[in-house]
């Protein structure tokens, strides 16, 4: 009976409110447990998805009392600068050979580097340090595929973010690039060679985007010829002027075409031209550019050179030069 009575003394009862059952959850929250003497008065309330026991004498867990969408608007700090502040300074221990784990080595050139850093920036080394591959442990990696210079620019890109591409690095950086698997220096060398297209290049910008698997500068390269989804040779036949004609049979890129590109180019109604005697140069030109191989065409190309337009003394060279290569069947001279 005094036992009883001593635990019912000592309970607080909370005064009534009409705040709701909101008021009623912050009031359990922020109750502490009741001592009397050597009695604890032991309480369980719930608050959310919280309990909060109390077994011992003047000890209470305390109790998170935030809601769940309090702290879903907490706002995050965020400091873009830190990431490009942290990279400086692994540079900065790079150029002072501190720290670094790994030295990359392409022909005579060695770059001390950290291989977390080229792990972080590049797929391709980080399968090699996270591998089971014997490059995973050496201290020296050799990389065979691409030259000392091109390899330097491409580290300092993974620490700096900062490259440069020119007509003079593009197409050993971009293949480079490629094979660290770097698709932002790749995508920055596309859109590079893309600014370039020309109708004196654009076969060989073409051909290089089709080799190294640029589909998106294969695509730009086919629009600018305005023929998508046809061969981007067919571009040439809509060149105006004798100027572009001239640039583009002279250029590396027509000098390396296919016999058949060759036919459809010279043999087209929509290329215009002064003269006869242009087409007939190109001809030439082309055979000329590997004179052993490409001799025996002589023939199927003549038959696309309009000879009753030449002048008949330009005739007679075109008779000395189908003999003197030695082509066969015959050369109407009209």
């Amino acid at each position: 009976m005094v036992l009883a009575a001593a635990v019912g003394a000592c309970v607080l009862k909370p005064e009534r409110s009409h705040n709701g059952d909101a008021a009623a959850a912050s009031r359990v929250s922020s109750r502490q447990p009741v001592v009397c003497g050597p009695l604890v008065v032991r309480e369980v309330r719930k608050v959310g998805d919280c309990w909060s026991r109390c077994t011992k004498q003047g000890h209470q867990k305390p109790v998170d009392s935030k809601d769940d969408s309090t702290e879903k608007h907490c706002p995050v700090t965020v400091n873009p600068w830190h990431v490009k502040k942290a990279f400086k300074v692994m540079n900065e221990l790079r150029s002072q050979n501190l720290l670094c784990d790994v030295t990359i080595v392409a022909e005579d050139m060695e770059i001390s580097a950290h291989r977390v850093v080229l792990a972080a920036c590049s797929p391709y080394f980080h399968a090699m340090f996270t591998g089971e591959m014997s490059e995973s442990r050496a201290k020296r990696v050799r990389i065979k595929e691409v030259d000392g210079w091109t390899l330097r620019m491409l580290i300092d890109y993974v620490y700096t973010a900062e490259i440069q591409v020119t007509e003079e690095n593009v197409q050993v950086l971009l293949p480079a690039a490629g094979l660290l698997q770097l698709q932002d220096v790749k995508k920055t060398c596309c859109e590079f060679l893309e600014s370039q297209l020309h109708p004196v290049n654009c076969l060989g910008i073409r051909a290089f985007a089709d080799m190294h698997a640029c589909t998106d500068l294969l695509n730009k390269a086919n629009t600018y010829a305005g023929k998508s989804n046809r061969p981007l040779l067919n571009f040439l036949f809509n060149l105006q002027t004798e100027q572009h004609f001239a640039d583009v049979v002279l250029s590396e890129e027509f000098l390396n075409l296919g016999i058949e590109q060759v036919c459809s180019l010279i043999s087209s109604d929509k290329l215009t031209i002064s003269s006869e005697e242009k087409v007939f140069e190109a001809v030439i030109a082309w055979v000329n550019h590997d004179k052993d191989v490409r001799q025996e065409f002589m023939a199927r190309l003549m038959e696309h050179v309009r000879l009753p337009l030449l002048p008949r003394e330009y005739l007679v060279q075109v008779k000395a030069f189908a003999e003197h290569m030695n082509t066969r069947g015959t050369v109407s001279l009209g």
